[in-house]
């Protein structure tokens, strides 16, 4: 079968993700992986400063049980960038994949993915690089998205029978493409962040500037067939309000250390902004960077020309949620092609 890789978001934020990085971490032939990746994030934080993140990113202490992981995601998108690199470690043996694709921030897993490096030590030197840009370039998205002041009022009026805090990333189910995108003229301030199918979506940008804009149209939000709902994010990815986070991680980049260039990937690494091959874009981070945090995500077109163009038979999600695999399935059902959307198994060595 020709496979190809697919990498989640942070989709996989909950308590499975903790549960199944510490899975993980038991493991005797991870102990050289963890121990590489706890290193790199304490030297991320040492440079980064005591006011970039004065929590520190303890992973050790999260696995451990002494303390929780906090709610945000920059943790968040640590332990799903971990959990991915984890398990691609080099086995040996010949797997049948033929390409890679990325959501959201699951592109770098993807990147690293198509180097396909074959040695433990060239596996570590590129996981440690890669940990560290994305922990670095989560720290400053979050101290550069907007967090402006909430009306108190439009939270109790959104909380009121609802539940859930407001954020600045919502799912919106059930509205076509061009009916969200009609009532976003008004609100220029809130983006379309990613088109993950035809009847969902996620919009990003200032919590404020979110609730206003739920209120506005309550009736097309609340009608039958459509749901609103805040996602646990505090960083609106795929948004304008972090087009400096590109730019401001380049300067960090003598830290990161040195990242894989196009020509070192054996594998096709497609875009999630639209149906591109990554390996003959001109330079990958900025990919990463701009692609997480600055612009849209087309997920449907980009689905459809990775199958296409990589003639994959299968679809392999390495999670860690769901997310991914369910867009994936929902936006290749049109598709001329059976492909099947399954569940990446990578087997345990001792068995």
């Amino acid at each position: 079968m020709r496979s190809l890789l697919l990498f989640d978001g942070l989709g996989g934020t909950d308590d499975h993700l903790i549960t199944g990085l510490r899975e993980l971490r038991a493991r005797p032939e991870n102990a050289a992986f963890f121990h590489a990746v706890y290193r790199a994030l304490d030297e991320a934080v040492d440079y980064l400063g005591p006011d970039a993140r004065p929590d520190g990113l303890p992973l050790e202490k999260w696995l451990g049980g002494v303390e929780p992981p906090p709610p945000d995601s920059v943790a968040a998108g640590v332990c799903v960038h971990v959990h991915q690199l984890c398990r691609l470690q080099p086995q040996g043996g010949g797997d049948g994949v033929v390409a890679t694709l990325g959501h959201s921030i699951g592109l770098q897993a993807a990147v690293v993915a198509g180097v396909r490096a074959r040695r433990l030590d060239e596996f570590l030197a590129l996981a440690v690089t890669s940990v560290k840009l994305v922990a670095v370039s989560l720290v400053r998205a979050h101290r550069i998205a907007p967090d402006g002041d909430v009306d108190p009022d439009l939270v109790a009026r959104y909380r009121r029978g609802r539940g859930g805090p407001p954020g600045p990333m919502a799912s919106v189910t059930g509205m076509r493409r061009d009916e969200l995108a009609a009532l976003l003229a008004d609100f220029g301030a809130v983006a379309l962040g990613l088109a993950n199918a035809p009847t969902a979506h996620v919009v990003s940008g200032a919590t404020a500037d979110l609730l206003a804009l739920r209120a506005a149209h309550a009736d097309a939000f609340d009608r039958p067939g459509v749901s609103w709902a805040f996602l646990p994010n505090t960083i609106p990815f795929h948004s304008p309000a972090l087009a400096d986070v590109p730019a401001r991680v380049r300067a960090d980049l003598d830290f990161v250390g040195p990242t894989p260039a196009p020509d070192r990937l054996e594998l096709p690494v497609y875009a999630g902004d639209g149906p591109r091959d990554l390996r003959h874009a001109d330079d990958l981070v900025d990919e990463y960077l701009c692609q997480v945090f600055a612009r849209p995500i087309d997920w449907e077109p980009a689905v459809r020309h990775a199958v296409a163009d990589s003639a994959a038979d299968q679809v392999l999600d390495c999670g860690p949620g769901a997310g991914a695999r369910r867009f994936t399935r929902e936006c290749l059902r049109a598709g001329d092609r059976a492909v099947r959307v399954e569940s990446f198994r990578r087997p345990h060595p001792a068995g």
